[in-house]
């Protein structure tokens, strides 16, 4: 521009000049913004110039950026071996798990030495940076909370409890014998825990003992008088003393001395096995052998390989160079961060917002909290981080992203359904406070004008808060906390807690503060133009006027959800959010929409219905809201779940126009004759359905029929899950058709053998749920053969008391869920190669399964609830 006021002469002269001068005036502040902008754009871009030469970061050129997915091999061999090696880092940890809680279960003979009290140890290399997780998962594993009276965990980290006389201390404090701080001999802190462990079956836990004086205390305290425990007491410890050769220990060992040679032969498989590059496997040796790893950041450098095995030697020696103690676990995940693609960083990013308000608890690790992958999946959408041209595209891309993070362990899986699938996720603590603080450096986060952690993740990132909006949330907070002073405490509805006070009310006492200030606050707001998410899950302070208020100022709103509030309808004026595309009510008393027909043109997904968990996997369908009017228009539905359709036919009518309609959940009520539209619609969305749900409730003496006859009948080809609730005359039989069947759900439909024998058949099925009423029998046969690919099942109910696998049946099966009123039998269980854990709900005596698994080569977990039993 000052070029062409050089070249270009001034038009009009002075007079000219003194007409334009208001103008340049009135514009002389936005002038001046927009000036003082294009200098921060140019401090930012030098400051990302710095940091790309601090963290050696280069840019790719776009051809060979580095893809979603693994770099294709030319051997379809050696892409088997990779994955194989990569299932073998993921997998040891929990075959280890096993195999220890098979030794502290396993019934021993009278004359063993252990018999009374064993003793495992874990040994781990001294120098990794943090203590091996083994011990803690061990310790908290579900199948031993019935087996032991009384666990102690003493914590070895640093200094604390290490002596004899602290550890004692310490099992003391937590079996909670009063006024032992003041004793400070020895002998007497051995006579106290004898004492109060006398008769008890125990586990203490001693992480990082490196020297045994733990263990020495606590067996020296309790081995004078071992007859008066019952057998089975164990002392796991973790420690880096190997153990002596000879004489063998007397006690068990797992030994992790040699854990890096195991990683290493991984990473060279990873990267071309015995065709790899003579220097890049002594550059790998070097990387692995580097003291100061922690198990964590080494399986995360490992599936990097995974995801790109073309590394070159000059990329791997450059990271060899900068791994140095105590930074290597910021290092590699520089490493992997700058591995992914672009607009995969900023989703990674964008993760620090949705997990940072989870960032608490005694170690500051955020592992007992986690987010659901739809979740994240759905926001990542709604926020514009995922651009295709339509929204099935952009859920999808958000889907591979999701994936993409969980492959390279920057995301953790926290749940996996039985179809395969995660269902929950959690970021590492360590990751958590890399990607918070890179969010912030990128620019993603505002430090000058970031909300709360705990109502910053319910919105949108871009949400265009001002900060005189955010000194009145401050303001609102004060008033209340003035306002609870003046009240007295019994009056008072929500307290805040001391800051010391860690709590769960004390952490929902904010969220509530943060959350309904910012409501509050929305009618003295100008309109929040720029935000697209609203996630309300869980808050119990959503009143009706707060949601005249979101429908009125927040039009540019693209993901709402009201999960688990209070809210029982839903007010005339959410017509007004046009661009709404996730609508969440589920876990709500919402029953019916507006009486007039509802047009949100961009829905995409409409959940509702709520559910109660009843244990071991099961859910009951309580209820759920109406169809709503007008649905057919909404064509870009992608899921409709779970509504109830009337008798009138005109509603399924609608739902057959959702040619988009990737899950579908229906609860049909009315006459019979409306099974037949049912079935018409599904047949019309037989190239889009998925996942169908269908609850039968229908007025009619006659036992529905599912089968469509003689008709011709075209089922949905790609259909992956069915569930089925509600009495029928048996299983149709165009489900022999669904090929891509991958899960199966049952409720009272009280089926006979044959439905059995028929789902036996299906090639692709993993999941199995036979519930209450849906198998009359009592005797539940899997013949030989039968279910290839079936990897979980679940029995409920009390009518099964008989369970019988045959030879060669279900030979991948690996989990085993029954709950029972009486248990007879379950037989033919050792045959199944793959078995890993067995669930037994309702009362019986486990210990004769306990012993078959203990001699089963996987060594299969056996956890066992008395206290629930099937419902009848």
């Amino acid at each position: 521009m000052q070029c062409l006021d050089v070249v270009v002469p001034g038009r009009g002269g002075l007079l000219a000049a003194a007409r334009r001068a208001p103008r340049l005036l009135g514009t002389l502040f936005t002038r001046h913004r927009i000036a003082v902008r294009i200098r921060e754009l140019k401090a930012r871009a030098r400051d990302l110039g710095e940091r790309r030469l601090r963290y050696d970061v280069s840019i790719r050129d776009g051809g060979t950026s580095r893809g979603v997915h693994p770099a294709p091999v030319e051997k379809g061999d050696d892409v088997e071996a990779r994955r194989r090696a990569l299932d073998d880092v993921t997998n040891f940890l929990n075959d280890d798990i096993r195999e220890v809680i098979c030794w502290l279960t396993k019934e021993l003979p009278d004359q063993d030495p252990q018999r009374q009290l064993r003793v495992v140890a874990v040994v781990r290399r001294q120098y990794q940076e943090d203590e091996y997780p083994l011990a803690r998962k061990v310790y908290e594993h579900p199948s031993l909370s019935r087996r032991f009276d009384f666990k102690a965990w003493i914590n070895g980290t640093g200094t604390q409890y290490t002596k004899r006389q602290e550890a004692l201390l310490c099992v003391l404090q937590q079996l909670r014998v009063p006024l032992v701080s003041d004793i400070t001999d020895e002998k007497k802190l051995a006579e106290k825990l004898r004492d109060h462990l006398r008769g008890k079956r125990f586990l203490i836990t001693a992480a990082n003992d490196p020297y045994g004086s733990v263990r020495a205390a606590v067996e020296s305290a309790c081995t004078t008088d071992l007859l008066s425990f019952p057998p089975g007491s164990a002392i796991l410890v973790t420690t880096w003393l190997p153990p002596p050769r000879e004489p063998p220990p007397p006690y068990q060992v797992k030994n992790y001395l040699e854990i890096v040679y195991f990683f290493y032969d991984k990473a060279v498989m990873l990267v071309g096995g015995h065709g790899c590059d003579i220097v890049i496997k002594e550059i790998l040796r070097k990387i692995m052998m580097r003291r100061g790893w922690n198990f964590y950041s080494m399986e995360m450098f490992l599936r990097a390989l995974y995801m790109n095995p073309n590394r070159s030697r000059e990329e791997l020696q450059n990271l060899l160079d900068r791994l140095t103690p105590p930074t290597i676990a910021e290092r590699i995940m520089e490493y992997c961060y700058n591995d992914l693609p672009s607009h995969y960083k900023t989703c990674l990013l964008y993760l620090s917002i949705l997990f940072g308000k989870t960032n608490g608890g005694e170690s500051g690790s955020p592992m007992d909290s986690n987010v659901k992958r739809t979740t994240i999946v759905r926001r990542l959408v709604a926020e514009n981080f995922i651009t295709m041209r339509d929204e099935r595209g952009a859920t999808d891309e958000a889907e591979r992203c999701v994936h993409d993070l969980l492959l390279r362990g920057l995301l953790r899986p926290v749940h996996v359904g039985a179809d395969g699938k995660v269902k929950s996720c959690t970021v590492h603590h360590r990751v958590l406070a890399f990607i918070t603080k890179m969010a912030q450096e990128e620019g993603l986060v505002d430090v000058g004008t970031q909300l709360p952690p705990d109502l910053a993740c319910r919105l949108s990132i871009r949400n265009g808060i001002s900060r005189q909006q955010l000194q009145l949330v401050e303001e609102k907070k004060k008033k209340k906390k003035k306002h609870q002073k003046e009240v007295p405490q019994s009056t008072t509805r929500w307290k805040r807690l001391a800051p010391m006070d860690s709590s769960e009310g004390s952490k929902l006492a904010v969220q509530v503060d943060d959350t309904e200030a910012f409501l509050e606050s929305l009618p003295i707001s100008p309109p929040l133009g720029l935000l697209q998410v609203l996630d309300l899950e869980g808050f119990k302070g959503l009143r009706r006027h707060h949601l005249r208020d979101i429908c009125n100022k927040m039009f540019q709103l693209k993901y709402l959800s009201l999960r688990s509030t209070a809210v029982t309808e839903l007010p005339k004026d959410i017509e007004k959010l046009r661009y709404l595309e996730t609508l969440d009510i589920r876990q709500t008393r919402i029953r019916t929409f507006t009486t007039k027909a509802i047009v949100l043109p961009k829905l995409v997904h409409l959940l509702a219905g709520q559910v109660e968990n009843q244990g071991c996997g099961v859910k009951r369908f309580v209820s759920t809201a109406h169809m709503p009017r007008g649905i057919g228009s909404m064509t870009d539905l992608q899921i409709l779940c779970h509504v109830v359709v009337s008798s009138s036919a005109d509603e399924l009518v609608e739902v057959g126009r959702l040619q988009q309609l990737r899950k579908l959940g229906l609860v049909l009520r009315g006459k019979e004759a409306r099974l037949s539209h049912f079935l018409r619609v599904i047949e019309r969305l037989n190239e889009s359905l998925r996942s169908l749900s269908v609850k039968i409730e229908l007025n009619s003496s006659k036992t529905p029929d599912l089968s469509i006859g003689k008709m011709a009948f075209s089922p949905p080809r790609l259909l992956e899950s069915l569930t089925i609730n509600g009495r029928i005359t048996g299983l149709p039989i165009w489900i022999k058709d669904l090929s891509a069947l991958v899960k199966i759900a049952l409720h009272g439909t009280s089926l006979m053998d044959n439905a059995i024998r028929m789902l036996g058949e299906l090639v692709r099925l993993r999941c199995l749920r036979i519930l209450h009423g849906s198998y009359i029998e009592s005797r539940l046969i899997i013949k030989d053969g039968e279910f290839q690919n079936l990897n979980y099942l679940l029995v409920e109910g009390s009518e099964v008391t008989n369970i019988h696998f045959g030879s060669r049946a279900a030979p991948k099966l690996e989990k085993i869920v029954w709950a029972f009123t009486k248990m007879e039998t379950i037989s033919g269980i050792k045959r199944l190669e793959s078995l890993k854990e067995i669930e037994l709900h309702g009362d019986c005596n486990p210990y004769s399964i306990i012993k078959d698994m203990a001699e089963h080569k996987n060594h299969p977990v056996v956890i066992h609830n008395a206290n629930h039993e099937a419902t009848n």
